[in-house]
């Protein structure tokens, strides 16, 4: 720490004690102690410090108090403003320098990002000239929380929400995490880390953390988007239950996927190739050669997944007719193996 005054004296570094060496006198020493030394705090919580000094005997101190560090160089004519005073600190500064004889407390609340600075105990003894301030003092850091996604958030992966600051928090904090604006109670946690081991479709939702005790002074809100492959792939029957030889049937392909499907074949059993593309599939003037089973597969870009078969085949109907009976085919969809049959 560095001690400067009017008098520009020497000074020499002893660990946390400054030695004042006045040329042609007896050493006086004066010392003063910082604590904590270098603060981080969260943007809206408060920052507690507070300083020791001692100084050379016969003097009176008349003012102590605490001000922020100058940018500028010390010139010897430097005017500090008590923080108690000043415009940007009103009703946020609690300071207490007790009989001034050895100590001063401070505490900022609301902190804000403006509130970055060295802070430094000022020292006034009533002989002319005597002005001192504690250098270097307490160094604030203000930081807000920012949620980052750490992991492929693709489902089956592992990924992990962090709760980031820019400074290494001094109080070693714990920390509450929200979903969708609602807490999560159960979810495990490590320091400053949400796991989700491994990440599921139901995990998709916006974040958000904060420190405990300060919920009300969240980080805003990050939106995790979980990728997932195609799920409950299904085959959708457009068409009457049945259908007369000649006529049409539609079946239409239905999947969740994460991003969506990017697209849809058609496949029959025992046939290699696919025989249609696109989510829903039209065969017009359906005959006996159309008979058989059907399933569709989704794509998207995390993987594929195929629906269950269903089964297009033809029912045998014997129409009333008094003279020469003739049997009308019919192309019914069932999601078995079963046929309905009626004469």
């Amino acid at each position: 720490m560095k001690i400067k005054s009017a008098a520009s004296p020497s000074v020499i570094f002893t660990a946390a004690l400054i030695t004042l060496i006045i040329p042609g006198g007896v050493g006086q020493t004066w010392g003063v102690w910082y604590r904590p030394t270098s603060i981080c705090a969260v943007e809206g919580t408060s920052a507690v410090m507070s300083c020791n000094y001692t100084y050379p005997p016969g003097l009176r101190v008349k003012e102590a108090f605490w001000t922020e560090h100058v940018q500028a160089p010390w010139d010897g004519k430097t005017d500090y403003t008590d923080l108690s005073q000043h415009p940007n600190y009103k009703d946020r500064v609690h300071a207490d320098c007790g009989d001034k004889t050895s100590w001063c407390f401070l505490n900022i609340t609301r902190l804000n990002k403006s509130d970055a600075h060295e802070y430094n105990c000022r020292i006034i003894t009533h002989k002319e000239g005597e002005k001192w301030v504690g250098r270097p003092g307490i160094m604030l850091s203000v930081t807000d929380l920012k949620v980052e996604i750490v992991g492929a958030a693709t489902e089956g992966n592992d990924v992990r929400l962090v709760c980031k600051t820019s400074c290494n928090l001094s109080s070693s904090p714990t920390y509450s995490w929200k979903k969708n604006g609602e807490p999560l109670e159960k979810e495990p946690t490590k320091n400053n880390e949400l796991l989700l081991h491994p990440v599921s479709r139901e995990d998709g939702g916006r974040y958000s953390c904060a420190v405990k005790g300060h919920e009300d002074l969240s980080s805003a809100e990050v939106d995790l988007d979980v990728r997932y492959l195609p799920k409950n792939t299904r085959v959708l029957g457009a068409p009457p239950a049945e259908i007369p030889e000649g006529g049409s049937v539609t079946l239409s392909c239905s999947s969740d996927a994460n991003p969506p499907v990017q697209n849809y074949t058609w496949f029959k059993e025992n046939v290699t190739s696919p025989v249609a593309a696109g989510q829903n599939f039209t065969i017009t003037n359906f005959t006996s050669a159309q008979v058989g089973l059907y399933s569709c597969q989704a794509r998207n870009e995390v993987g594929v997944q195929n629906s269950t078969a269903v089964l297009l085949t033809f029912t045998a109907h014997k129409p009333a007719s008094p003279t020469s009976p003739t049997w009308i085919l019919y192309a019914v969809i069932t999601v078995a193996a079963a046929v309905g049959l009626s004469c």
